[in-house]
């Protein structure tokens, strides 16, 4: 964890506050893992605890999930921002120069399904670039990968509503007969 919080692989480090390392369940079954830190992660360190963060708790409440049975990582473990005040998107070299952290994650946790939120978390995974391809359907992989939109996504696409919830009952059914534990699934404001 030290050498993670020490990190200086790319610019980012002298950019933010902190590197926000993955959390959750070291034996996790299920690896949710996003595109990077937005401001209020990077003040705080803790993954998904803005606004999209919200939206996040409660997709995993539709899939009858919380935080505690699952890993919670980014694909860049810093805030990419060029001013300080805005996000970007990671450059493909943040992104190669985090990928030590990612597989670390993935060799200690050692899930049995990874769920990519987002474009570039699928990238990151991947090298694909044609995501709207694979969003919703399982992608193979050494770790079977499901990509999904990024919760961000419903807050800019509100009309996108059905189409994520279809995609959830579609992961939902996967975990499902991988036998994988969850609650019943909760009624929330995006997923209804």
């Amino acid at each position: 964890m030290q050498e993670l919080k020490n990190c200086r692989k790319c610019g980012l480090a002298h950019t933010r506050t902190q590197v926000v390392p993955g959390t959750g369940a070291e034996d996790a079954r299920i690896m949710f893992t996003a595109e990077a830190p937005g401001k209020q992660e990077d003040r705080l360190g803790v993954g998904f605890s803005g606004s999209a963060g919200k939206i996040f708790d409660e997709i995993l409440a539709h899939l009858g999930l919380t935080r505690d049975v699952i890993w919670l990582n980014n694909a860049v473990r810093c805030r990419p921002t060029d001013t300080g005040a805005k996000n970007r998107a990671p450059h493909p070299s943040e992104i190669a120069a985090c990928r030590p952290w990612l597989e670390q994650d993935l060799r200690r946790v050692q899930p049995e399904i990874m769920v990519t939120l987002g474009r570039t978390a699928f990238f990151s995974v991947t090298g694909e670039v044609n995501f709207t391809q694979f969003r919703g359907k399982l992608y193979p992989a050494t770790v079977p990968l499901f990509p999904l939109a990024h919760p961000a996504y419903l807050i800019y696409r509100k009309t996108a509503v059905n189409e994520y919830r279809q995609d959830l009952e579609q992961l939902r059914q996967l975990l499902l007969k991988r036998n994988i534990p969850l609650l019943p699934p909760l009624p929330s404001r995006f997923m209804g």
